[in-house]
């Protein structure tokens, strides 16, 4: 089963890090460049900054196991990283996550990420209760056909993922789905169903949601 490694970071400001024709612009897809292409490394990167808030960049690689990507931080990590800093002014957290069917919506030109809160002693089967709902919510067709819509989802590894929003250091478990937005509309509101389900749940201590505009490196 692959597992997807997530992570945000800072961008400095005024950088137009995903601007190619910019100094700063390629310095994240070397990076990028420079993890895929040695041994043991991940699949592949989706990364993007929030539309909303681009001070924020996103990086998801898929991996076979979390141990792969352990093993290859140790031999590899800090020299293939080495230039983040150039660009990026700190890392706010680097977790996994087990997707359903793995990161395949973030391969849309925009992918609507939904994180859902929860506390850090979640049951199983209140996981599961959350999952069902999710899952139920994705596959209504009323009367469109929500099917075609492209969407992962799945809870994190962790359970100390940082609280977006919380003052106060809150960490906690998290439900996160990615819906893929090739169509105007019709993603909508489907991810204004589920956010307002998700959200609404008796556990819930928060949720963000947010658009990536998502860019990919691949292995080769």
């Amino acid at each position: 089963m692959t597992i997807t490694e997530v992570g945000c970071m800072g961008v400095k400001p005024g950088l137009r890090i995903t601007d190619p024709n910019t100094p700063e612009g390629v310095v994240l897809p070397g990076v990028w460049r420079t993890v895929l292409s040695q041994p043991g490394g991940p699949q592949n990167v989706f990364w993007g900054l929030e539309k909303k808030d681009p001070s924020k960049v996103w990086a998801f690689f898929d991996w076979d196991s979390v141990q792969q990507h352990e093993v290859f931080a140790k031999r590899y990590g800090v020299e293939a990283v080495k230039d983040i800093p150039k660009v990026c002014t700190h890392g706010e957290f680097t977790k996994h996550v087990a997707l359903t069917p793995s990161s395949h919506a973030l391969r849309s030109p925009s992918t609507r990420i939904i994180v859902g809160y929860f506390p850090s002693d979640i049951s199983a089967g209140d996981k599961d209760a959350i999952t069902q709902q999710a899952q139920q919510v994705l596959t209504e067709r009323n009367g469109d056909s929500s099917g075609s819509i492209r969407c992962s989802y799945g809870w994190g590894l962790e359970t100390d993922y940082p609280v977006r929003g919380a003052n106060n250091g809150t960490a906690g478990s998290v439900f996160m789905v990615l819906i893929g937005e090739e169509t105007e509309g019709e993603h909508q509101i489907v991810a204004s169903r589920l956010a307002r389900a998700i959200r609404d749940m008796e556990n819930s201590i928060g949720l963000h949601e947010f658009i990536l505009r998502t860019l990919q490196q691949e292995r080769e």
